[in-house]
């Protein structure tokens, strides 16, 4: 609905829709057992706001209940001294007649301590609006946070509340409702005839309200009678006219079999989506996300999957997705220890592409004893792997070894190996070993050495250089204490690189090679 549309509904509602003759002693029963007592803890006086009475005793105690000795009620014990007395809050329900039509309206009653009067004064504001077949509407005195609610209370004056409609999911319909005759209120309404009742009965304790806004719509009357009473509940979404099929996406010789299992609207999706009638199937894939279901049937595995022990969760459609990209999901129908595990067997063709074994025979592709041949493969992988990373590792040392300086105490060299990483790592405490080992072969980073010549075996500085800086150095265990003589040995080593780029910038000069053009044959 558009905003003037809402708007225009909501003053004609204003009009018609008066307050019922006990209205208020409606509001006050709501309210009777909001009190405090106050006590004043300097002279031990303490206050009832429920009968006004003062009165003192020794054993009234701040945060408990204590039964006041004239009214005689159990009422909660407060200190004067607070900054801010809570208040009470309590949201109530008002069904009323409107058009041929029935709405629900939503108060919130906030019962507050007047300092002035001495007395629990009571505030109350209308802020939602149920129109069944229309929707739900908030008024502009509402806002949500964090999935509280918090409600504005706005003087009596203002008239102007405006009102939008609410697609959200709370509900506003199970606070205490103003009482009303159910027939009396339904009679002549476009609800007289639904099944509200029976309908109330048999899904209990579902509640008046909640029915009306199923009711609302010509097709709940109409799957109530063709004994689809769970279907009921989604009576907007099948309001459809025309055929069988166009309500309901399956033939009709369907029905008999939607009746016998009294099926919802969940497991009305899944028939139209597997075109079997197989409870059993239905009832498997019920809890399940639909579009993950969706998938399995799609990739033709659904039937083999669920067979293998499996329930469809979001963890295996990731596995299966991973695996199509190495063969076609069908294949699987007939491999149930891939089925079952399909982690190990994911893994199983990762490491087969790694190790670039281009697997194509149904041997190789479904192993008799996968979990065997996963593990061998796993051991070879990582022989593999530690070698290739190792080479890297040297070829990088040997890469970045010109860079090598020294002085009479001092040697800077580049990290030579993955276990010299490593062990770099242990003996300064720091994340060396792990974290840089990456960026470090594969050029992203340097990573050099610092140590003393008299104990070169012996941890002293790490340092990282990237991008022509020194981007880190550290002492042993994140120390940054560094004496002058150490930095003046890092500044000399950066000199001395520098040195060493300039002389190979123009050593490759010196190697780019002169055509020397023959004149004679050019003039030819």
């Amino acid at each position: 609905m558009k905003e003037k549309e809402i708007n225009s509904m909501m003053l004609e509602i204003n009009k018609k829709c008066k307050f019922p003759k006990y209205w208020n002693d409606f509001i006050e029963k709501q309210i009777e057992d909001y009190h405090y007592i106050i006590k004043d803890t300097k002279n031990r006086k303490c206050y009832c706001t429920n009968c006004h009475h003062t009165f003192y005793d020794t054993k009234v105690r701040i945060g408990h209940y204590f039964k006041c000795p004239n009214c005689n009620k159990e009422i909660y014990v407060i200190s004067k001294n607070v900054s801010y007395i809570p208040s009470f809050k309590k949201s109530i329900n008002l069904v009323q007649r409107f058009n041929k039509n029935i709405i629900t309206r939503v108060f919130e009653i906030e019962v507050f301590y007047s300092y002035e009067t001495k007395c629990m004064e009571k505030d109350i504001v209308e802020y939602c609006r149920i129109v069944p077949g229309k929707g739900k509407f908030l008024s502009d005195n509402v806002w949500f946070s964090l999935g509280y609610m918090h409600i504005y209370h706005y003087d009596d004056t203002i008239s102007d509340i405006s009102w939008r409609e609410y697609k959200g999911n709370r509900f506003f319909s199970d606070f205490t409702t103003y009482p009303y005759n159910k027939k009396k209120i339904i009679k002549g309404t476009k609800f007289e005839y639904a099944p509200i009742k029976e309908f109330t009965k048999m899904f209990y304790p579902y509640n008046f309200i909640d029915t009306l806004q199923l009711a609302a719509y010509e097709s709940f009357e109409l799957l109530w009678n063709m004994k689809l009473y769970k279907l009921c509940f989604s009576s907007k979404k099948l309001n459809k006219n025309g055929s069988f099929y166009k309500r309901f996406g399956v033939p009709k010789n369907y029905l008999k079999f939607m009746q016998d299992h009294n099926i919802d609207y969940k497991s009305l999706k899944l028939l139209q989506l597997l075109k079997v009638q197989d409870f059993k199937l239905i009832k498997e894939c019920h809890d399940s996300s639909f579009k993950d279901v969706k998938f399995l049937y799609e990739n033709g595995i659904l039937e083999s999957y669920m067979a293998s022990g499996n329930n469809v969760y979001l963890g295996d459609i990731k596995l299966l997705k991973e695996i199509s990209e190495f063969i076609p999901l069908k294949k699987l129908n007939n491999y149930p220890k891939g089925l079952k595990n399909l982690n190990i067997y994911k893994d199983y063709l990762v490491m087969s592409k790694k190790l670039a074994l281009n697997y194509v025979s149904k041997k190789d592709l479904f192993p008799r004893n996968l979990i065997s041949r996963h593990d061998k493969m796993q051991k070879k992988l990582t022989i593999e792997e530690d070698r290739e990373t190792q080479f890297s590792a040297y070829l990088r040392y040997l890469e970045l070894s010109k860079y090598t300086y020294e002085d009479e105490k001092y040697i800077i060299f580049p990290a030579p190996s993955i276990d010299a990483l490593k062990d770099e790592g242990n003996q300064q405490g720091n994340c060396v070993g792990n974290m840089y080992l990456t960026p470090y072969i594969e050029g992203t980073t340097e990573i050099y050495f610092i140590r003393n010549l008299n104990d070169a075996s012996k941890s002293f500085i790490t340092l990282e250089f990237k991008n022509g800086h020194v981007v880190q150095k550290e002492l042993p265990h994140h120390s940054i204490n560094f004496s002058d003589e150490q930095n003046n040995f890092i500044d000399k080593w950066i000199g001395y690189r520098s040195f060493i780029e300039k002389k190979e910038k123009y050593k490759k000069k010196q190697e780019i090679k002169v055509i020397k053009y023959n004149l004679k044959k050019m003039a030819a």
